[in-house]
């Protein structure tokens, strides 16, 4: 999952992944390894509108983002599916949207879900909400405090 500032970011860095990997684009919603999830209207840019879609579209590629067997691999969101939405395979989120308290706890809680030899997640900060968490984690426990980010060298290796 990548989380953008904007509706218009998602479509940009859309344009820009598909640029470099067209395999992945399809314009049926059952197909596609890559897809944005947002919410919009008939007067949103016709660049858009590709990527906006009933309850029902937003359902079909929630089920299929579920199914670790499916191609569809990689969503771009700004806000949606980053409260309430449970799929335990999704491993990664890169965040490039400034985030705090409850919605980036909400938000990380997306990707750190035990799935079969899956034990946590891993969250790429682009935008350096690591600050943010550790003051989100105040109100838990110790132990998750020690373990809210590491230091980039150690990442680095």
């Amino acid at each position: 999952m990548i989380v953008c500032m904007s509706r218009a970011i998602c479509v940009k860095l859309y344009d820009q992944i598909v640029a470099l990997r067209p395999d992945w684009h399809s314009p049926d919603d059952n197909e596609g390894t890559i897809k944005i999830i947002m919410t919009g209207s008939a007067a949103d840019p016709q660049d858009w509108q590709p990527h906006i879609g009933t309850r029902a579209r937003r359902d079909l590629l929630a089920k299929r983002v579920k199914d670790p067997n499916d191609p569809l691999q990689l969503v771009i969101v700004r806000d949606m599916w980053l409260t309430g939405f449970d799929a335990p395979s999704m491993h990664t989120m890169y965040i490039d949207k400034p985030m705090k308290g409850h919605g980036l706890m909400q938000a990380i809680a997306r990707v750190n879900r035990v799935f079969r030899d899956k034990p946590a997640g891993l969250v790429v900060d682009y935008i350096g909400v690591a600050q943010r968490l550790k003051e989100a984690l105040r109100d838990y426990s110790a132990q998750d405090q020690q373990q809210a980010g590491i230091d980039e060298d150690q990442a680095i290796a």
